[in-house]
């Protein structure tokens, strides 16, 4: 048989039990064992009938054995009592006095004396015992990673109605940081845990509720969790999907209601939020009319369903609201614009309008679902990621379900078919590529996913098993194996569902421990051995989680030893067997017959005699007599079988190709693990840290003072050998990391390969020493004058990709550009495989949601001596509408948003987002955007997609959601640089203005009058030069404002003036004391002249300033009558532009200049 089992049961193996390497020490204190037995190895235990002990007095009498230390504690936190009068205590761990995230145990107790427990308790724990950093700088730290226009906190009418609903003048949304000790995968690692603050920030704008973990000795952001999940008078209401109601409103006057009641619980209040995202603005929902309330069907919707949920719960489980101490039940309306989902916060529940893909989403089984998700933070609180955010989808698809039903409303299977094409459903998970078996297919493996570990995918084996066994069902599984079930009834299935949510789980309860978890709910209600319990066990198997009940099959849990371990040499073969029967026992002296086989040689057959009763349920060690030479360096290979009864042949369970090494007695291996700085980004320093991890691979520990020496070497310069001291003893699972202080120069663009390595001397096992082939892109900036095609087979030097694993960017040849061959694609992924929590874009909200699509191709620009920056680049758009209105309903034009691109500069949004106008036809079109904010600096500019899916085949290919980008160029504006003239007032002048102007080498110029001469005209010669006539008989100064433009891209200018001194045969004075300036040359290298033209004595202050407004240079000078020059030095300043001011008493004229 195939079965999920064996890697589990490695993976959360029971946490007072020891993962040690023989048969001693994975047996249990004796003093626990002598009163309870451990079930399955998951933190389950079954206390033996003769055990008479009070759950209050467990952990006092046994907590060494659960290994707990002296500072350890289990607090109750509370004790429920169910239908069947069984009480449940529920503890959590304490470790310094910080409770540990995740660390619950339940103890069951009936008549006074515990019958069983399960949960996880971590046993070793070492992390820090006081914080470093302050609560202030970790509640920054999470602020950072939930940005906000608004936080909830900062919104009055929020901030009043959590008032109201917790009955305390006192509560606030304001995160308070709570040191607990955590680990991001809750595991029972208890190395991995470390202290931290656990910090609840929800924003309103853009919509965000996560728990943001921060280390509290280094104030890191470690993790985060996003908790978005997804006077009484009786009336006749029309609701949106299930006809006319009866419902409970409330009379404000005879001729005014609304929707409110108090009379389950402490009420239930529904209320719009008008299509805004803020709760502060939302109105109640009045008619005037209580014999047929239809103002809005879609609020009477949620009310109704509200209060069938209410009922449900009460009527059938005698739940008293989702706190079980009547809660508000509050519901908001009408959120956001074209909002297409429903979320439960922690205090509200929240219903969008939907969408052209979906209507209002509040259908009775989606308010039940969201709900439900209430009452599991109420009981079982499971954390909302991985397996155990998967089954608080699959109870809130359950008991949504269940509500349906309960309600009488348009009764199915389906979750969310009123609203439009349905989001999952529970018969058939398949359908809509949820998985109906664990670990089958359609099964979410990517832990670092955007759907918090697949909580929307991977509950389709949760609710598939609670479809069984309502209805039953016969066949086989994903696994290949067989399965039938009877059907109990979905009233009989809904209390065994309930009770394992409600009494049984924990925060982190994965799906095998809730099916552990299940069977005892089952047993507490039904008996044991009881129909129920077998149907509940066959459910499960047929799911691929755990066993069907079977009166004599023995299981093999796992291989207890050997492990991998240094110098072994003859050891024995160890197997934990577990008895899954049900009805009776297995008893003394019965044989159960064993074989294994090592490194492929003979089969070793035993039988193995019991010498005592083995009841169903529990797990027991056995040793084979025969053991193994293991003696021999390297990995071996051990296959194990199991039956009951004696024989060879016919094996009911089998663990093939478990493996372990035998290693070398030594304590001198070391190595590099990784290199994690630097990385690829732009404009890399000439001082580049390099940072490694090395480890240590010996048997037993290098000594504190060890002296271990770390080489890194980039590309081939000479290698760094750095010396490093251990400050404590280093044991084989001890991981440093080492930043050198020798550092390298990473300015020059290109790739840098890193190679690292331990150079330890009495190390000899030298084939893992070097870590090597790390490379990093230092990303070159594009050439003012280089526009980039991708055709270049360096293209990749210029570009940084980044990229999720639902995203992808090619340099392909569909993405090319007329004229071109090739260009940059930027795409999805296969929408298939993230359809879950995939949401579609209302055309205002495409950057706050779907970030898992992100895509993003980013380039260097380096303009410290530009005066103005442009970009100038190629883009097609398509998307996919042809084959989503075709599949999913709507129009065409509906899907434009898609596919989405943005620009970025420095991660701040350039403009709005480009969406396109056809399917696939919309031609390249050329966009300019003009960055000149962030001339005189280098900056990243990015462009970045959020495209629903890449391109697929349905039949036939259909082209979806792409940017294709080409001819990407980079460049500063032209530079007009101010002329003077003179003329006799009876000629015209023609001056050649762009021959003193700067084209960057960009393009050629041209030029355009801006402003006429006030004192004769201009024009343009077919040359670009401009001529000049004066007025008849006019004397004096005129200024002609022209534009100097690039010939590529005519709009694309800089002006300057031309100014024109007019003059007749007389000298210099009878300009009447008029001035007259010009500079030369410009463009300049080291220096420039500055001649000053006068009619009068004049003072004049002259002044350079650079680009960033600082003073080069300051002087007064006294200029006399005629011309006269000054020459200024600038050789020691930098390339770039600067501003000449040449003030008087009544005149004041600003030149600018450029240094080449």
């Amino acid at each position: 048989m195939k079965k999920f089992t064996f890697f589990l049961a490695a993976l959360f193996l029971f946490a007072f039990v020891q993962n040690a390497t023989s048969q001693v020490a994975q047996k249990a204190n004796p003093g626990l064992s002598g009163v309870a037995w451990s079930k399955g190895n998951t933190g389950s235990l079954s206390f033996k009938p003769q055990a008479n002990i009070a759950a209050a007095n467990v952990f006092k009498t046994y907590s060494a054995d659960f290994g707990l230390g002296n500072n350890d504690e289990m607090k109750l936190l509370r004790v429920d009592e169910d239908k069947q009068g069984m009480r449940h205590y529920r503890y959590q761990q304490y470790h310094y006095g910080y409770a540990v995230d995740g660390a619950i145990y339940l103890l069951h107790e009936k008549d006074g004396k515990v019958k069983s427990g399960n949960g996880k308790i971590i046993k070793g724990l070492q992390p820090a015992q006081k914080a470093v950093v302050l609560p202030s700088k970790a509640l920054q730290a999470a602020l950072n990673i939930v940005p906000s226009e608004l936080y909830i906190w900062q919104d009055p009418a929020s901030e009043k109605m959590l008032k109201e609903i917790k009955k305390n003048e006192n509560a606030t949304y304001y995160p308070v940081p709570q040191l607990i000790v955590f680990d991001k995968k809750y595991s029972e690692n208890a190395s991995d845990y470390v202290l931290a603050y656990k910090v609840e920030v929800y924003s309103l704008k853009p919509l965000s509720r996560k728990f943001v973990y921060v280390n509290a000795a280094t104030g890191e952001v470690i993790h985060s969790i996003d908790m978005i999940q997804h006077g009484d008078v009786p009336a006749i209401g029309t609701t949106k999907y299930d006809g006319d109601q009866p419902v409970i409103i409330d009379s404000v006057s005879p001729t005014s209601y609304r929707l409110r009641e108090t009379g389950r619980g402490n009420g239930i209040i529904t209320r719009s939020a008008e299509n805004t995202e803020v709760y502060s603005t939302a109105v109640d929902i009045f008619d005037d009319n209580a014999t047929l309330f239809n103002t809005d069907d879609v609020a009477m919707s949620a009310h109704w369903a509200t209060e069938k949920t209410y009922d449900y719960y009460f009527n059938v489980f005698g739940r008293n609201s989702y706190d079980n101490n009547g809660a508000i039940l509050l519901s908001y309306v009408h959120y956001g614009n074209a909002y297409a989902n429903a979320f439960w916060d922690g205090s509200r529940m929240t219903y969008g309008d939907g969408n052209s893909q979906y209507s209002a989403f509040t259908a009775l089984d989606i308010c039940g679902h969201e709900i439900t998700h209430a009452v599991t933070t109420s009981t079982a609180d499971l954390v909302y990621q991985d397996e155990s955010g998967a089954l608080s989808e699959a109870f809130s698809d359950i008991f949504g379900t269940c509500i349906e039903f309960y309600a009488g409303s348009n009764t199915d299977w389906l979750m969310g078919e009123d609203i439009g094409s349905p989001l999952r459903s529970m018969s058939n998970p398949n359908q809509y590529q949820n998985p109906d078996t664990y670990m089958g297919t359609y099964w979410d493996l990517d832990p670092n996913g955007m759907d918090n570990g697949g909580v929307h995918t991977n509950c389709g084996v949760g609710a598939y098993w609670f479809y069984l066994l309502s209805e039953g069902g016969i066949g086989s599984n994903d696994n290949g194996d067989a399965y039938a079930v009877t059907a109990l009834g979905r009233s009989t299935a809904e209390i065994i569902a309930y009770n394992t949510l409600a009494y049984y789980l924990t925060p982190s309860s994965n799906y095998y421990e809730t099916y552990r978890a299940s069977l005892e709910a089952a047993e507490s209600i039904y008996g044991a051995c009881s129909n129920e319990v077998i149907q509940t066990a066959n459910a499960w198997a047929a799911v691929g989680v755990g066993f069907a009940y079977d009166p004599q099959e023995i299981y093999i849990l796992d291989i207890v030893s050997p492990n991998t371990a240094c110098d072994l040499s003859t050891e024995t073969v160890s197997v934990r067997l577990f008895y899954n029967g049900c009805n009776t026992s297995l008893m003394t002296s019965d044989v159960i017959g064993m074989a294994y086989q090592f490194d492929g040689g003979t089969i070793e057959y035993q039988d193995y005699t019991l010498i005592s009763d083995w009841a169903g349920g529990d797990s027991l060690i056995v040793d084979f007599t025969v053991p193994v030479d293991a003696s021999t360096l390297g990995t071996h290979n051990i296959n194990c079988w199991v039956r009951y009864g004696s024989g060879t042949t016919n094996f009911t369970d089998s663990i093939m190709n478990y493996s372990f090494s035998t290693l070398l007695q030594q304590n001198i291996d070391l190595g590099v693990t990784a290199i994690t700085e630097p990385v690829s980004d732009c404009q890399l320093s000439s001082s580049s840290e390099v940072t490694i991890k090395f480890g240590f691979f010996g048997c037993d520990f290098l000594p504190a003072g060890e002296v271990i020496d770390l080489v890194y070497q980039v590309n081939s310069n000479s290698p760094v050998t750095e010396s490093y001291t251990l400050t404590a003893d280093m044991t084989p699972s001890d991981i440093i990391t080492y930043t050198f202080n020798t550092t390298f120069d990473g300015t020059a663009d290109g790739t840098y390969t890193i190679n690292a390595w331990t150079a330890f001397d009495e190390d000899t096992l030298t084939t893992n020493d070097e870590l090597s082939g790390y490379t990093i892109k230092n990303i070159g900036s594009l050439a003012m004058t280089t526009t980039l095609g991708f055709e270049e087979t360096n293209a990749l030097d210029y570009v940084l990709i980044q990229t999720t694993p639902f995203s992808n960017v090619y340099i392909k040849t569909q993405a090319h550009a007329p004229g071109s061959t090739k260009g940059l694609l930027m795409t999805g992924g296969n929408a298939m495989s993230y359809i879950d929590m995939l949401e579609m874009p209302s055309g205002t909200n495409t950057w706050q949601i779907n970030e898992f699509l992100s895509a993003k191709a980013s380039f260097c620009v380096d303009a410290t001596t530009w005066n103005t920056v442009y970009l100038k680049f190629g883009l097609k758009q398509t998307h996919g509408g042809t084959l989503y209105a075709q599949y999913i309903g709507g129009v065409v034009e509906d899907y434009r948003i898609a596919s989405n691109l943005r620009i970025l500069a420095n991660n701040t949004q350039i403009g709005g987002t480009y969406n396109p106008t056809l399917p696939g036809s919309d031609p390249f079109v050329n966009h300019l955007i003009n960055l000149t904010n962030y001339a005189g600096s280098n900056f990243t500019l990015t462009f970045e997609t959020r495209n629903i899916s890449k391109d697929t085949t349905v039949m036939l290919p259909f082209i979806l959601d792409n940017a294709y980008i080409d001819n990407v160029h980079f460049f500063p504006g032209p530079i007009a640089v101010d002329d003077t003239a003179s003329i006799r007032n009876i000629y015209s002048k023609t001056v050649s203005v762009i021959a003193n102007d700067n084209n960057n080498s960009v393009a050629s110029l041209k030029t355009g009058i801006i402003a006429q001469p006030l004192h004769g005209t201009a024009i343009i010669n077919p040359d670009f030069s401009i001529t000049y006539t004066p007025n008849t008989g006019y004397l004096g100064y005129d200024t002609i404002t022209y534009k100097a433009c690039y010939t590529t891209d005519t709009t694309v200018c800089d002006q300057a003036n031309l100014s024109i001194r007019v003059h007749d045969e007389t000298s210099i004075e009878s300009l009447n004391g008029q001035t007259f300036i010009a500079t030369y040359p410009n463009p300049f290298q080291t220096g420039f002249t500055l001649e000053f033209e006068t009619g009068a004595l004049t003072n004049a202050q002259i002044t350079v300033t650079d680009v960033l407004g600082r003073e080069i240079f300051q002087a007064e000078k006294d200029f006399s009558i005629g011309n006269n020059k000054v020459y200024l030095d600038l050789q020691n300043e930098d390339q770039g532009i600067y501003w000449i001011q040449i003030k008087t008493n009544d005149y004041s004229k600003v030149i600018k200049m450029v240094k080449k």
